[in-house]
């Protein structure tokens, strides 16, 4: 990036930030992030952030999906203050610590299903789609992961295997897991089988779980899982037909398949229910969930049935920091943010008004194809 150019395309003093930049390109790797924003930010307050040189920011990206409570929550900040002044952590690897348990029991207490469920904790979505997958594989003995072309699911070697929007001749260079089938996400606005999902739903997911089938059929006896998001998010905020997400299900439950609802970015009530996957009424085997978990500190958790998370030999989902003390603490908070301020409720009136209002713009505005929402 020519960070000294950067001043000509604003009117805002920014040279903190560009000071920052120059001296980032100096010790900080390209390939760790995709830098759309020349703004070294500093401070966040609801939603609100400001940068290096004062300049104050509406902030609609938060974070990538990251604070769905707002930044620097009064709930958020007391809980960790107060567990980093207890206990930072100590790894649960070799001890207890009632913090973990505490939010697996709340985690279990709001995922749809009945089934006796665990919840087993990481710090990122890769690692949290990494240990669904390790877990898929363990409980059936079978290798093959059916995945989703345009899906992002993370840059560990694993999650990265089964992203589907990031090209092969990328994948290449980490030796990408080889037994993943990419199939076509059924968007209703457009897919391959030229179909209008939202006057056809029910076309649409007859075309969608034809491939899928015949997947199952083609590798029978070795599909461990089917991992989907239950609105792509990188892909481009698509919403399946609610008929394809249940014969999904019915197929899964027949050939025997887990069914992993990646809410990495969905979940948490951005949508209006608390994980996306509500709005089809269905029952996943396994949930895997981070970003807005932590109400900004890095964890992931993967919930659902315990004799599925019961299956992974001892110690394939332990990593040292695994329930971290005060990322518990946090995520404990946030999860009692979103249920006490309804937030869930929030983001459905709100996003119902907001697509009214784009709605309305639409009519002015042709080159608007399709208006798409849930929370």
């Amino acid at each position: 990036m020519d960070w000294k150019a950067l001043s000509k395309f604003t009117s805002k003093s920014i040279s903190k930030s560009c000071e920052v930049i120059r001296r980032d390109e100096k010790v900080i790797p390209g390939a760790v992030a995709i830098k759309y924003f020349p703004m070294a930010l500093e401070k966040g307050d609801g939603a609100l952030v400001w940068d290096a040189d004062g300049n104050r920011y509406i902030d609609f990206l938060t974070s990538a999906a990251v604070y769905n409570t707002g930044h620097c929550h009064p709930a958020v900040v007391e809980a960790v203050r107060e567990q980093v002044g207890k206990l930072q952590n100590y790894t649960v690897v070799y001890f207890y610590n009632d913090r973990q348990v505490r939010l697996a029991e709340t985690l279990v207490g709001t995922t749809p299903g009945t089934f006796p469920k665990k919840a087993a904790f990481g710090f990122s979505g890769s690692d949290g789609v990494d240990a669904a997958i390790r877990s898929a594989r363990s409980f059936t003995g079978r290798k093959k992961i059916i995945s989703f072309k345009d899906s992002y699911h993370g840059m560990t070697t694993a999650s990265l295997s089964v992203t589907g929007i990031i090209g092969p001749e990328v994948k290449e260079c980490v030796c990408p897991d080889r037994d993943v089938l990419f199939a076509e996400y059924p968007d209703p606005y457009r897919n391959s089988w030229g179909i209008d999902g939202y006057a056809d739903p029910e076309g649409l997911t007859s075309a969608a779980m034809k491939a899928i089938d015949e997947m199952m059929d083609q590798h029978r006896d070795n599909i461990a899982a089917v991992l989907i998001e239950p609105a792509q998010g990188d892909g481009g905020m698509i919403f399946p037909p609610v008929s394809f997400m249940k014969a999904l299900r019915e197929a899964t439950e027949r050939e025997g398949v887990v069914l992993i609802d990646e809410e990495v970015q969905t979940g948490m009530g951005r949508s209006g229910k608390f994980w996306a996957i509500e709005h089809f009424d269905i029952v996943p085997d396994l949930i895997v969930s981070a970003k807005a978990l932590g109400g900004g500190l890095p964890i992931s958790a993967v919930v659902g049935r315990a004799d599925i998370l019961d299956s992974v030999p001892v110690p394939l989902l332990a990593y040292t920091h695994t329930g971290h003390a005060v990322n518990c603490a946090a995520a404990e908070a946030t999860i009692g943010v979103v249920m006490e301020e309804n937030l869930t409720g929030q983001a459905e009136e709100k996003g119902q008004r907001l697509t009214e209002w784009f709605r309305e713009r639409s009519e002015e505005y042709p080159f608007i194809g399709d208006i798409r929402q849930k929370g």
